[in-house]
C-alpha cells in the first residue's frame, strides 16, 4: 500500500491490533515494550503513547516520522491481510472440495430423495382416502425415489436443479 493510500493507522501493540483504514487484524508483532499505542492520521498526524514515558507528536509533514513509526506497522498489516485472505482462500476451496465430493453430493441427494418420501408417507396410511389406482402410482413414485440413488449419474448435483429426479405423479 503506498503511504498516499494511508489515511489512519491505529496500533495497540497489547491487544496484538493494527487498523489500517478502518479494516483491524489482529496478529503478532514486534514493537517497544513501552508503547502503549500509536495513532496516525494523512493530515493532522498522530502520537505514539508509551506506558512510562511521555508520548511523542508525529507530525504529518515529517515523512522520517512516518517511515520509521508507522510505515512498518502498515507493512505488517499488509502482510498479515494477505495471509489471512490466503487462508480464507484455502479453507473456503477446501470446503467446496468437501462440499463438491461424492459421498457429500450423495449425502444431500439422499437427504433430498428422503424429504421427497416424507411428503408423501401420508397417502399410503391405510386410512387415507386414495383411489387403487392413484394407490400405485404413489407406490411406484415412491420406489423410483428409493432406487434413484443407484440410477446410473447418480449422485448429480446432489439433488439440486441438474438431478433429474422422479417426475411426482399428480402433484402429489
Amino acid at each position: 500500500m503506498h503511504k498516499s493510500d494511508v489515511q489512519t493507522v491505529t496500533v495497540v501493540p497489547g491487544d496484538h491490533l493494527i487498523i489500517v483504514n478502518g479494516a483491524a487484524l489482529y496478529c503478532t508483532f514486534e514493537a517497544p515494550a513501552n508503547l502503549h499505542a500509536l495513532q496516525w492520521h494523512a493530515d493532522s498526524g498522530g502520537h505514539m503513547e508509551f506506558t512510562d514515558a511521555c508520548n511523542i507528536r508525529l507530525s504529518p509533514s515529517d515523512a522520517t516520522a512516518y517511515d520509521e513509526e508507522v510505515g512498518p506497522y502498515v507493512a505488517i498489516w499488509e502482510v498479515e491481510q494477505q495471509r489471512q485472505q490466503q487462508e480464507a482462500e484455502a479453507a473456503e476451496a477446501a470446503r467446496l472440495a468437501e462440499y463438491n465430493s461424492e459421498p457429500a453430493r450423495f449425502k444431500r441427494l439422499r437427504e433430498a430423495r428422503d424429504g421427497r418420501l416424507a411428503a408423501t408417507d401420508y397417502l399410503l396410511m391405510p386410512d387415507y382416502p386414495l383411489d387403487e389406482e392413484t394407490r400405485i402410482v404413489v407406490a411406484a413414485y415412491r420406489q423410483a425415489l428409493r432406487d434413484f440413488p443407484g440410477l446410473d449419474g447418480a449422485p448429480w448435483d446432489g439433488g439440486g436443479e441438474a438431478t433429474p429426479w422422479p417426475v411426482n405423479p399428480r402433484g402429489v
